[in-house]
């Protein structure tokens, strides 16, 4: 599930989003990073994930069991240089392993997430930039 950040407002039946500021969600992501061992605050800085989730988006990645894995989970593993990526699992390759691919990819990931190099699963967006009200 993704969730975006925002302040709600509940009135009779009807509900209303305020956009949270960056700052703010920066600072809700530090206390759920605490609150909950084995999180971990992220924010993003590429376009693979576009348009879903924009550069500058600031998630939480939560641990998940290896075997808990489904097609459709993005997911953050560490790569063979040692940076985090946050992409989508594609298919099953073989009992250890997934496909994984940016959204905004043309070509899947070469590496593959294992058990080794799974960090988690993106449990919520606190901010993305696309969400900010835009001036006319």
């Amino acid at each position: 599930m993704l969730l975006l950040g925002c302040n709600t407002t509940s009135t009779s039946n009807n509900t209303t989003f305020a956009p949270v500021d960056y700052d703010e969600a920066f600072k809700v992501g530090q206390m759920v990073k605490f609150a909950d061992s084995g999180a971990y605050m992220a924010r993003t800085s590429g376009t693979s994930m576009e348009p879903v989730l924009t550069k500058n988006t600031i998630i939480i990645v939560r641990p998940i069991d290896f075997d808990d894995l489904e097609e459709g989970m993005t997911v953050g593993y560490l790569n063979k240089n040692g940076e985090k990526v946050l992409h989508q699992l594609i298919r099953r390759a073989g009992p250890d392993a997934w496909v994984a691919k940016g959204i905004n990819n043309a070509r899947e990931d070469k590496e593959r997430v294992t058990r080794k190099n799974l960090m988690g699963v993106l449990y919520t967006v606190l901010y993305n930039e696309a969400s900010e009200p835009r001036a006319r």
